[in-house]
């Protein structure tokens, strides 16, 4: 299930994490571009599945990762979205699009508190982490991009993201920026390493 107001179609994907952005900041000359744009996120990360899931507005959002290819992109397509509260029925739908099994609900509906308190905090394979994002998002070479401070209590990094349905640009992009393109770590990836939580 997809919100009809979600975008569905696949993208290719490529992040990096660091402690300090500003040099790539400047090069990019992101001074010129919108103010950041905060929001309160809640991921939800796992080991059982490659895929992300996140609540954010009080809705759960999950995308499917579809493919990695011999660059190291990813693409990514949005699957799932449902406003809370949410029936058993609804957040098995949600479960089976990130490819991992629903425990047994003993409520037909949920609010995000009891999801998070019933169900994922009972969950060993899961960990809901709640952050602090702080966006700037722009164009750049013809791709989607985005520079976004991230905040977990005390911990602190920046990442730099960009996208596009076609992979030759962002090849493109991070060429002239001086990337390597396999050194991808995707934002559930990087937010578990943040917090030591990472698979090896």
């Amino acid at each position: 299930m997809v919100d009809a107001n979600t975008k569905t179609l696949p993208r290719w994907e490529w992040r990096t994490f660091g402690q300090n952005l500003a040099p790539l900041e400047a090069r990019i000359g992101l001074s010129l571009q919108t103010a950041p744009r905060e929001s309160e996120e809640i991921y939800l990360l796992n080991f059982a599945t490659p895929h992300s899931a996140k609540i954010r507005g009080g809705a759960l959002e999950i995308k499917q990762l579809k493919e990695v290819d011999a660059n190291g992109l990813e693409r990514w397509s949005p699957s799932f979205k449902g406003v809370f509260p949410l029936s058993a029925e609804l957040l098995r739908a949600g479960f089976l699009s990130l490819g991992a099994r629903l425990p047994a609900a003993k409520r037909e509906q949920y609010s995000l508190n009891e999801f998070l308190t019933e169900i994922i905090d009972r969950e060993p394979s899961f960990r809901a982490v709640q952050l602090t994002k702080a966006r700037r998002q722009f164009s750049y070479r013809g791709c989607l991009a985005e520079l976004v401070r991230i905040q977990i209590g005390e911990r602190m990094q920046e990442s730099f993201c960009i996208e596009n349905e076609r992979p030759e640009r962002i090849i493109a992009a991070l060429c002239e920026l001086g990337f390597d393109s396999h050194a991808n770590v995707n934002f559930p990836r990087g937010v578990a390493r943040m917090l030591g939580w990472a698979p090896t």
